[in-house]
């Protein structure tokens, strides 16, 4: 697994499957309490993946043990750590997960935000794009199939988390190229700093699903690598 360098941005995938008795020893006591407060054995499974692989990797990133990375998730309007992540002293950093695919991105080359998305086939995707898309946006992909809506979804809701928002703000306040042209940020209402900031990009999280990364920098390099390996072996010294 390679090293994070100054300007590079990474792309972990792993798989709810991933899942071994031992990452619950990484979480934290409010991500143990938030596992056990997600009913279904799915859901449990893809929440302890996505913590427990952010830990492994900025441990490696930082030289720590991965339970002593300290992560923290504080929430601008409640007192429930579910925020967006930071790790203090270490890359800036995003989680997203979706079905069976979960992304951990580490960036050296400003905040970053991911967003990954299964195709929900009973989704009522126009009354959503509705909701969620400009006119000018459901101009341009007229007619709006699903994969478009989800493309459109996944690059909106990457560049709200690169700024921390997230979806406090509304879609409709943002707007992005069309699904059949390069990923780019046409316009933020009231922020156009971060219009002139972001680098946009598709990722590859597979088939039946839709992948969007956004970073507030020009990164120099940005990769995609498999994390399952490294998930299924117990790390040392935990």
């Amino acid at each position: 697994m390679s090293l994070l360098l100054p300007g590079q941005c990474h792309v972990y995938w792993a798989d709810p499957a991933d899942e071994q008795p031992w990452h619950q020893r990484l979480l934290s006591e409010g991500e143990r309490a938030r596992r056990e407060s997600l009913r279904r054995p799915e859901d449990r499974a893809r929440q302890t993946v996505a913590a427990a692989l952010l830990r492994l990797l900025a441990g490696r990133h930082l030289g720590e043990k991965p339970a002593a990375v300290r992560v923290e998730r504080a929430c601008t309007d409640c007192a429930v750590p579910h925020g967006r992540p930071t790790v203090p002293g270490g890359p800036d950093v995003s989680v997203s997960h979706s079905g069976d695919r979960i992304a951990v991105v580490l960036s050296l080359a400003g905040p970053v935000g991911v967003d990954v998305e299964q195709a929900q086939p009973q989704r009522d995707i126009l009354g959503v794009a509705r909701l969620a898309l400009s006119e000018a946006e459901l101009a341009a992909s007229a007619p709006l199939d699903r994969d478009g809506f989800y493309t459109y979804w996944t690059r909106k809701e990457s560049v709200l988390k690169a700024t921390g928002d997230g979806l406090r703000v509304a879609m409709t306040k943002i707007e992005v190229s069309a699904p059949v042209q390069a990923p780019r940020l046409h316009r933020f209402d009231g922020r156009p700093d971060v219009v002139a900031a972001a680098s946009m990009f598709t990722i590859t999280p597979g088939a039946g699903y839709q992948g969007a990364l956004t970073v507030l920098g020009t990164p120099s390099a940005v990769t995609e690598h498999e994390a399952s390996e490294l998930l299924r072996h117990q790390a040392e010294g935990l």
